[in-house]
């Protein structure tokens, strides 16, 4: 099992960490299993374990690799609701995205948040044990927000793909 990436020694906000060929397939490998021991990965990159190990420490504490984590079925964990949530904001003043911010950090609903162009401000991914629950977390938390205009729920009624891998390491579709 990979250790916890140690985050005092990233690259500072802004600096890119350019990734190599080599570097994209160890990333693309990690992405698909996490959980691969690094005599897995160094095999399926072409890489003997020392180079490996140390291209893989290099991509953690230079912030590429932010962290390892664990996908979970919702059903299995009893949550019921999935939903995006598009928010928007009436102006949006320093205060108010302090506010949004802060409730969407401290909230377990929230999945992911994004600040958005376009017509809302913010796009949520949220996830909830029930309607009741989803409803609760809408009307007496996002909808207290000072500002909050508009919000418009769209349940997920099946999941197609989901990943948390982006497209590095020359990821080939299939035809």
């Amino acid at each position: 099992m990979r250790r916890k990436v140690a985050r005092a020694s990233r690259s500072p906000p802004g600096i890119s960490h350019r990734i190599d060929e080599l570097d994209g397939r160890i990333v693309r490998a990690l992405s698909l299993n996490a959980r691969a021991t690094n005599v897995e990965i160094a095999r399926q990159v072409g890489l003997s374990e020392a180079p490996c190990s140390r291209r893989i420490q290099r991509l953690e504490h230079s912030g590429v690799i932010k962290g390892y984590g664990v996908r979970l079925d919702a059903e299995a964990v009893g949550i019921g609701i999935t939903a995006f949530i598009t928010l928007t904001l009436e102006a949006v003043s320093a205060q108010s995205a302090d506010r949004f911010a802060e409730l969407v950090r401290e909230s377990p609903y929230v999945l992911a948040c994004y600040i958005v162009s376009g017509g809302a401000y913010a796009l949520l991914h949220v996830a909830a044990e029930d309607i009741r629950s989803y409803s609760e977390f809408v009307l007496d938390r996002l909808r207290t927000i000072p500002g909050v205009k508009d919000l418009n729920s769209n349940f997920v009624m099946r999941v197609v793909k989901e990943s948390g891998a982006l497209p590095v390491g020359r990821a080939v579709a299939p035809k």
